[in-house]
């Protein structure tokens, strides 16, 4: 039945379980191969064959919207599905798609209907790895991220039938945005999370590196990056909770999320680079987390909507 958590909840305790050193948090709560609320458009049938043992961790998904051609602007996508007879037939070719190597089904975007850059018109698709025309192809390697996880994957004719389809037809984009709404949430969550953990990390050594007869932590040169980042943190944090307990009263909050993603975005490389200046050579070395928080910082500017689609969205949601 789910965890029955509000989105204000969930996001703290993602930040919990963010601030600790990295791959905790990305395998409880990255979200690439298990539930997402989009699942709940699932009719009875669909609830028993995917989303019971996706919750189950018997099998897992992945989340196809991205394409070669198609970041930002998702909604003027190439894949196409057209009906004959009782069937859908997909054509066309996703990229990036976390956990795509490994999924036992494709959460599929596709046009249905509708001109290029149409909000409407697109459908969500449950396809199952093993159907004809649904292939695999390169796997990526990622900066910072877990190798291999990432993929193309090609439809070519690809047949499904009218019990594939997910929440109801030339719908599935708003579906896909709201969730991606909540998903920007949860990423600031987590870089608060992350950056605690890099500045409690940088205190410590601050106290007890000396250098010239004295800790570190007693010269401004440290002390006041340390504060600059520690207010930086308290920021993002109340943001965050602020968007989350809007959208909890259901009220819109697209500004408000976008402010946090593109803010929680900044605070995660900020963190990043800071820890290591102030650990100086040793933050350089794998010996410490830094460096990896370092290189897995980076996607945060870019996934979930980039910066400049959050300032895009927030600039629209004032004018």
């Amino acid at each position: 039945g789910g965890g029955d958590v509000d989105i204000l909840t969930r996001a703290i305790v993602g930040e919990h379980v963010a601030n600790r050193p990295p791959g905790f948090h990305s395998a409880i709560f990255g979200g690439a191969g298990g539930p997402t609320p989009i699942l709940l458009a699932c009719d009875d049938r669909q609830r028993e064959a995917y989303l019971e043992p996706l919750m189950a961790g018997e099998i897992t998904t992945c989340f196809a919207l991205t394409e070669p051609g198609h970041g930002s602007d998702a909604h003027h996508m190439d894949t196409r599905a057209e009906k004959d007879g009782d069937e859908w037939v997909i054509n066309g070719q996703k990229v990036y798609i976390t956990n795509g190597p490994y999924a036992d089904f494709a959460m599929v975007f596709a046009r249905t209907s509708g001109e290029d850059g149409d909000l409407g018109g697109i459908t969500c698709f449950l396809v199952d790895a093993d159907t004809p025309g649904f292939e695999v192809g390169t796997i990526h390697r990622a900066m910072g991220m877990t190798p291999g996880t990432h993929a193309e994957l090609h439809f070519d004719d690809c047949r499904v039938g009218e019990e594939q389809v997910l929440g109801e037809v030339d719908h599935g984009f708003q579906s896909a945005m709201d969730w991606i709404g909540g998903g920007r949430i949860n990423i600031a969550a987590g870089a608060v999370g992350t950056a605690q953990f890099l500045l409690d990390m940088s205190v410590e050594y601050a106290r007890n590196r000396e250098t010239f007869g004295k800790p570190i932590g007693h010269r401004q040169g440290i002390s006041f990056q340390l504060a600059e980042l520690a207010t930086d943190i308290e920021q993002t944090r109340q943001l965050y909770r602020y968007a989350a307990w809007k959208m909890d009263q259901g009220e819109r909050a697209r500004k408000e999320e976008s402010m946090a993603k593109l803010r929680g975005a900044k605070l995660a490389n900020d963190a990043a680079d800071i820890a290591m200046q102030v650990h100086g050579g040793a933050g350089f070395m794998k010996d410490l987390p830094i460096e990896r928080n370092y290189r897995s910082a980076r996607v945060f500017r870019i996934f979930e909507g980039t910066d400049e689609i959050q300032r895009r969205t927030i600039a629209r949601e004032l004018i």
